[in-house]
């Protein structure tokens, strides 16, 4: 668990004097900030798939502007340059349990002026939301890369309502 904390801690990039939570038991942690001149809540969380053991797999739940945004991060690329240059980004299948799967749409992602080819970021945040709130146990997603082989990850549910209760819901 030291390695998933510790990883978690790069993953999150805030000041070393801030604390991360692990949720026992679980590969949910979260790290609850406020901004000291706003008060807005810029809290994180994250889910890390439940067969990276490096963490190099994970779900980022951001709170920004009293709202989530969710973010997939992995260690495999999810769409080539080009693609992200022509905005074709990938569909994701997802399955809430034993529940039919649905599709989502994905966005790319850019950080310091440059394509991020290994993060998505999601068209309609609320539904991964409710579909990790709903679970009793599993989310699976399915990255439909373009040109590649499809990704799956499974993200394990237990914990994740502690931790945005912990972080006030993103409010």
């Amino acid at each position: 668990m030291n390695r998933l904390l510790l990883t978690a801690a790069a993953l999150l990039t805030v000041s070393p004097a801030l604390a991360q939570t692990i949720v026992p038991g679980t590969k949910v942690l979260y790290l609850k900030q406020l901004d000291p001149i706003t008060d807005e809540n810029n809290s994180v969380v994250v889910i890390v798939e439940v067969n990276d053991t490096a963490a190099n797999t994970f779900l980022r739940i951001r709170c920004r502007q009293g709202a989530p945004d969710v973010f997939l991060i992995t260690k495999n690329p999810l769409m080539t340059q080009e693609d992200w240059e022509a905005n074709v980004f990938p569909d994701l299948v997802y399955r809430v349990d034993a529940q039919q799967p649905k599709t989502l749409a994905t966005d790319g992602v850019i950080a310091d002026d440059e394509s991020v080819l290994n993060e998505l970021a999601f068209v309609n945040d609320t539904v991964l939301i409710q579909a990790l709130t709903n679970a009793t146990s599993k989310l699976v997603m399915r990255v439909m890369r373009n040109g590649m082989s499809p990704l799956d990850y499974t993200f394990a549910t237990k914990g994740f309502a502690q931790a945005m209760k912990a972080v006030n819901n993103c409010r």
